[in-house]
């Protein structure tokens, strides 16, 4: 399963109410037991940042806006380590910035990384994910 404490915040700009961290890594398997190519992350992010413009809080309904994505890209390696964390080539990075509410929470540990929202459907794995 993925630790998600390895996947938090990377980066944070108290005066921009920033954040900058990983949105789904390539090729590990997740907490739903579920992983995804680099090739079929990037057209994941590239359809979700052509969608998505507010971010909400865990999911809820009615909390969109809280988070503006001014950031949305595919690292290209190489491997780069941030606070304890390891970037791999074909991860997905997200880069927010938050209102004042949603800043308060990130201050108190709250909300400690990002967690993308969506459908998926299951197909056969052609390449075996790195565990964990």
């Amino acid at each position: 399963m993925l630790d998600m404490a390895r996947y938090g915040v990377m980066k944070a700009a108290e005066e921009q109410h920033y954040t900058l961290g990983i949105a789904y890594p390539a090729n590990k398997v997740d907490a739903h037991g579920e992983f995804t190519t680099p090739e079929e992350l990037e057209k994941t992010a590239w359809t979700w940042l052509a969608k998505h413009r507010k971010i909400g809080i865990q999911h809820q309904d009615g909390t969109e806006g809280h988070g503006i994505p001014v950031e949305s890209y595919i690292y290209r390696g190489p491997d780069w380590e941030v606070n304890g964390q390891v970037v791999k080539a074909g991860d997905w990075l997200l880069g927010v910035v938050w209102d004042d509410a949603a800043w308060q929470l990130i201050k108190r540990g709250v909300l400690t990384g990002y967690s993308i929202q969506g459908d998926a459907f299951r197909k056969p794995a052609e390449v075996q994910p790195e565990r964990g």
